[in-house]
């Protein structure tokens, strides 16, 4: 649909990516009207897992977008080139998904193409949604018309292989598929064309993630099903409620309520009718209507007891089996091990991150959060900083100060300017930095730069000049370091032809070493002429 290049904006001195609307495409209203409707919908959200947008316009036919430059790969060449993703490293890709889906679906914006292709995971680990090419506001028609159906056959939901509405239920489905992907490295169903696989999909169910990964958990795989139903009301409703299941699963081994008896939409469960005598109003007979309220008051005493003593055990016993999560961030493995193990939880060292302002060793983020409640035993999963990462300082001196700002902005490294004079170098030229070249330093750290200002100006006393012929001024001026600019001849009966009877600057002024000086010349008496 589109071409994407890295460039850089040279006004706010930042790398960015512009997608270029295909030269062919651009006739077709269609596609114009889907590039515009890709800047409406990201321009409105604001996640960071979801690639930011900064522009859009068109100018002589060619339409573009400008957004933020990601660093790192898409997620299917990860699923390829690695196979079977680590099970805490899938739950944590799925987990950020989520959070950028239910951003936008807040915004009542619908991905609709959901796959690996359009989730790109930065080398710090961070995931970044994109492509919301396809996305449209849910207020507005979201049928996706027959022949045309936009998205990848093997990840779009089964309504949408239908060409029925698509809703929050359709991005659901698709990121359950994207899941079974990360855990599997396969895809739940695949065929020669389309078609076939579009098929499969409304009339097969897929094979059980189990069989195929023996490391994936019973509630795991339920979550994974449950976002993959073929009917869109036996779904997870909401992606808060997907991300819920699917930590707890992942966790816990369990989900967070029982799922197999939801009721789809269509099915209306009736209250009992009363019989006729009730209706009527007549009364029952007296041999029934005493063990009748004792049986009551009976069955209310138990339901009472049975309150209490659930209390009770809420209290003593449960609240034994639970733990509140510390706040371990910025502490050591080793502390951060010694203070869960006071509540009955165990460290485990998620994976480590360069961080530009954390020391190395330190404990960056924690999941579960500080004070959630949490099972003891429960593993707390940690990111440890690395520290920053460190770059070396290039030479730029003797480079212009433009050029020296952006290969040190490449570099991830800030700069601040100092001007001086120097005499050796012209204006605009880098004649010191600090850090020198070849010191490493965190990236983001600050390099001075000491740009020359030119020569710096000495105020002199001008010279006289009157008088002294032009070969005699022009010397003099040489050895005051000014610059003659301008020789008017003038008739004057006074003085000889070629001596010096005006100047400008006048004799004994202030000027600058380097200023400009005007002479006016004899050109002799004018009753002779030449």
């Amino acid at each position: 649909m589109a071409l994407v290049y890295r460039a850089r904006d040279l006004y706010l001195n930042r790398t960015v990516a512009i997608k270029i609307l295909r030269e062919q495409l651009t006739s077709d209203e269609e596609f114009v009207s889907r590039f515009r409707r890709e800047a409406q919908a990201v321009a409105s959200l604001s996640h960071n897992n979801i690639v930011s947008i900064y522009d859009v316009g068109h100018v002589n036919n060619i339409y573009y977008l400008v957004m933020e430059m990601v660093e790192g790969q898409n997620l299917k060449k990860i699923i390829k080139e690695k196979g079977p993703l680590p099970l805490e490293r899938a739950v944590d890709i799925a987990k950020q998904i989520c959070d950028a889906l239910e951003h936008a679906h807040e915004h009542q914006i619908i991905h609709r193409d959901i796959k690996p292709h359009n989730i790109i995971i930065t080398n710090g680990g961070v995931v970044k949604v994109t492509d919301f090419g396809i996305a449209r506001a849910v207020s507005t028609a979201t049928v996706t018309h027959t022949g045309n159906i936009m998205g990848s056959v093997h990840y779009f939901s089964p309504e949408q292989a239908r060409g029925e509405i698509a809703d929050e239920r359709s991005d659901i489905y698709s990121l359950g598929v994207v899941i079974y992907e990360m855990l599997t490295g396969e895809l739940p169903f695949d065929g020669e064309s389309p078609i076939s696989i579009a098929l499969k999909k409304i009339q097969n169910d897929p094979v059980s993630p189990r069989q195929l990964n023996s490391e994936i958990s019973e509630a795991l795989e339920k979550v994974i099903l449950l976002a993959m139903d073929k009917d869109p009301h036996k779904r997870f409703q909401t992606v808060a409620e997907l991300r819920e299941n699917l930590l707890s699963a992942h966790l816990y081994n369990r989900l967070e309520k029982d799922y197999s008896e939801r009721v789809s939409e269509d099915t209306i469960i009736l209250p009992k009718l009363p019989n006729r005598t009730e209706r009527r109003g007549e009364k029952v007979a007296p041999s029934l209507k005493l063990p009748f309220q004792v049986w009551t008051w009976v069955i209310g005493v138990l339901i009472v007891l049975g309150f209490m003593l659930g209390m009770y055990l809420s209290a003593t016993v449960m609240a034994r089996e639970e733990a509140t999560v510390p706040d371990v961030r910025m502490k050591t493995a080793e502390e951060a091990q010694a203070e869960l193990s006071k509540n009955g939880l165990i460290l485990e060292v998620n994976k480590t991150v360069n961080h530009p302002t954390i020391e190395e060793g330190l404990i960056v983020s924690q999941t579960p959060k500080p004070e959630e409640i949490v099972r003891k035993s429960t593993k707390v999963l940690v990111t440890v900083s690395e520290g920053p990462l460190l770059v070396e300082v290039p030479e730029v001196v003797r480079s212009q100060v433009s050029s020296a700002e952006i290969t040190l902005s490449n570099l991830g490294l800030e700069t601040t300017i100092t001007r001086v004079y120097d005499k050796e170098s012209t204006e605009g030229e880098v004649v010191r930095q600090v850090p020198e070249a070849g010191t490493e330093v965190a990236q983001g750290s600050v390099v001075e730069l000491f740009v020359s200002k030119g020569a710096q100006p000495v105020w002199i006393q001008m010279p006289r000049l009157v008088g002294l012929t032009l070969a005699e001024a022009k010397e003099l001026l040489s050895e005051y370091n000014l610059t003659l600019e301008v020789v008017q001849p003038e008739v004057s009966y006074r003085y000889e032809k070629g001596i010096v009877i005006r100047q400008d600057p006048g004799p004994d002024s202030e000027i600058l070493q380097g200023a400009v000086v005007n002479l006016v010349v004899s050109s002799g008496p004018g009753l002779f002429g030449e």
